[in-house]
């Protein structure tokens, strides 16, 4: 798998998702579906979990299916994944007791150091962790010192608007079974998810603004093509990572769309897309999920709530 393409999937694991360029103009509803169940109309949000403070206020479509929505439902419980104890978790299960070096096959290693002097990234950083911690903190680094903070990210500024609007808030999988991806992923496939983000020449730098600008687009072909890709070259991650999530997390997703109360289902954007895809399945259970309507009265008529304009970079 070309490095380009397993850099954006780490990306996307480490709470990111990248794409190519769009030459599209900004999307008003980008990665954002609406969908008919039985009783109320839901909207499907792709979520991009980091973004530049500069990006400003977020597209209309989406200021329009929060101000709609009843409740939110997230992948996971945002808060408490960046709870002191849950981080401790994940930093003592990093820990690499004979170090990285004696982990890995001394030419992934070299290309490993070869990263890390690209980034500019402290040597200790990866040098006592597991494979898939350092996978993470690479990608992670790279992202920051661009610009891009979890804070400014699409899932933050929603749940900080539920919050101040007394939203509920509800999620997919607890933050201890989210944890597990990384902590307890086998040996095998932690070597295969470093390997997948150094195992070619690191050449691109701008990947954080295309990752933004395809979101921005609506650029969906390009992140099916992105999935279908992962599903070829790394079938192991990719059902570890999207695959079998989206197939636990379906029965849940059927009752919240056959509830009463509107919710707006926000997950990372290749979550939704391909034939694995939460699109993919909904259709087939006899589901009408189409394009989010910009102006859509159910949206529009909505909620006793307080309505507000989400700004990324405000808190």
């Amino acid at each position: 798998m070309p490095n380009s393409l397993a850099r954006r999937w780490l990306a996307a694991a480490a709470l990111l998702l990248t794409t190519a360029a769009s030459a599209a103009a900004p999307a008003e509803a980008p990665f954002l579906w609406q969908v008919q169940g039985p009783k109320t109309t839901h909207y499907l949000l792709g979520s991009v979990h980091l973004l530049p403070k500069a990006v400003g206020r977020l597209p209309t479509g989406i200021q329009q299916a929060f101000n709609g929505a009843d409740g939110l439902v997230f992948e996971s419980d945002i808060d408490a994944l960046s709870a002191p104890e849950n981080t401790r978790l994940m930093l003592d299960a990093a820990k690499a007791p004979r170090g990285l070096k004696a982990e890995i096959a001394p030419g992934i290693y070299a290309l490993v150091q070869a990263r890390v002097r690209q980034l500019g990234v402290p040597p200790a950083l990866c040098e006592g962790s597991r494979p898939w911690f350092c996978a993470l903190s690479l990608e992670l680094y790279a992202y920051q010192r661009a610009g891009f903070r979890g804070e400014f990210g699409l899932d933050r500024q929603l749940h900080v608007a539920a919050e101040r609007s007394n939203k509920p808030q509800t999620w997919f999988e607890p933050p201890a079974v989210h944890l597990r991806l990384f902590t307890n992923m086998p040996v095998a496939l932690s070597k295969q998810f470093l390997e997948a983000s150094v195992a070619a020449p690191t050449s691109k730098v701008d990947e954080p603004a295309e990752m933004f600008r395809a979101w921005r687009d609506n650029d969906t072909a390009r992140i099916e093509g992105l999935v279908a890709e992962m599903k070829r070259d790394y079938p192991a991650i990719y059902e570890h990572l999207l695959a079998g999530r989206n197939r636990a997390w379906l029965p849940m997703l059927k009752t919240i769309l056959d509830g009463p109360k509107r919710q707006l289902i926000v997950v990372g954007a290749a979550h939704w897309v391909g034939p694995d895809g939460l699109l993919a399945s909904l259709s087939a259970a006899g589901y009408r999920v189409t394009p989010f309507l910009i102006g859509d009265p159910d949206a529009l008529a909505s909620s006793s709530a307080k309505r507000h304009e989400l700004t990324a970079g405000t808190r």
